[in-house]
């Protein structure tokens, strides 16, 4: 979660273009009071937002980044900055309440202590309910002066129509593979671990982190054995569900989501393009069961639970699994 994040933050490679922009923005005091973050998970949304607000406060920034040793630096760092907040679901998966935003209306609608600008981060934005998304409106038509509102999102649909007008918005795509294997290099330092992880990230350089970091690549081999067991009726798709109940939702709807991308190409006979190469295997043993047009329906119907996963809806994971396998048992 970023408000677990207790040091100075910088942009990262990939994102030059976009923090020159605001911060020719600072310069020329037009900042919008509403910056809509928005791209695929794992692109660095949140570092870029955490990074950003954090040069906004910075009484003594140093080659466009904060400085780090200010107080305002500071007081970030031990996560008690006046004019800094942080809104983020109680717990991963949950919804932002209107309590929560309340919260950010009373805090947008007062001066800043330290006589700059006030922030807000939300982050991830579509994790509002509908009540706490109408109650953001206040503050986004009537912002306070020098409120700067940052809105993180991974899934843009599931933000209010309303909410995104108000917003200016900034993408942020795929950094090219080569920019993300060379980030990547110097966290991991093994190249080709950093190559298979980027591939089982889908081109999402933070998600190949996060991946290393919880050593998911062992349990990814497990994972693609009960997807293909599933199929082939070898395994209990209620069974499965139940073990795969440990891990999060919406990195497995992702997974899910590659493989079936990579399993279309081999039914497709284009095995060249494939980008979890090293499940070659366990796609061709698919491939014989799928066909071409089963296999894109259940992708298209893996697209469906990964916006009801990151909805503020809450489904129920163990539940959602079950049905899915179980349909998924079902497509031949």
């Amino acid at each position: 979660m970023l408000s677990d994040i207790k040091h100075t933050v910088v942009p990262l490679p990939w994102q030059s273009e976009h923090w020159q922009q605001l911060h020719d923005r600072i310069n020329q005091d037009i900042l919008p009071h509403a910056l809509l973050l928005r791209g695929v998970q794992g692109t660095g949304k949140g570092q870029f937002a955490l990074a950003f607000g954090q040069r906004l406060l910075c009484s003594n920034p140093v080659g466009n980044v904060a400085c780090g040793k200010c107080k305002s630096c500071l007081l970030i760092k031990a996560g008690s900055h006046p004019d800094f907040k942080i809104v983020e679901p109680e717990s991963k998966g949950k919804a932002i309440k209107i309590d929560q935003i309340r919260d950010v209306v009373d805090f947008g609608s007062k001066r800043a202590q330290f006589g700059g600008y006030r922030v807000v981060i939300i982050a991830p934005a579509e994790a509002m309910n509908v009540n706490a998304s109408n109650a953001l409106l206040k503050s986004l038509e009537e912002p306070g002066a020098k409120t700067i509102m940052l809105l993180v999102s991974h899934q843009v649909s599931g933000i209010l129509a309303t909410i995104k007008s108000r917003c200016q918005s900034l993408d942020f795509p795929l950094p090219s593979h080569q920019q993300s294997v060379q980030w990547l290099n110097t966290v991991v330092s093994d190249p080709e671990k950093a190559n298979l992880l980027m591939s089982v990230a889908g081109g999402a350089p933070l998600r190949a982190l996060d991946m290393e970091q919880q050593e998911w690549l062992a349990d990814r081999q497990n994972i693609i054995r009960s997807w293909v067991g599933v199929l082939s009726g070898r395994s209990n798709p209620v069974v499965v569900a139940e073990q795969w109940a440990k891990y999060p939702l919406s990195d497995l709807l992702t997974w899910l989501q590659a493989w079936q991308i990579d399993l279309g190409k081999v039914v497709s006979g284009a095995d060249a393009s494939v980008l979890n190469q090293d499940l070659m295997a366990s796609f061709k043993e698919m491939a014989i069961i799928c066909s071409h047009n089963k296999v894109f329906d259940f992708y298209n119907y893996l697209l469906e639970l990964g916006s009801m996963a990151s909805s503020s809806t809450n489904p129920n994971p163990q539940l959602l699994l079950e049905q899915m396998l179980i349909r998924w048992a079902g497509t031949k």
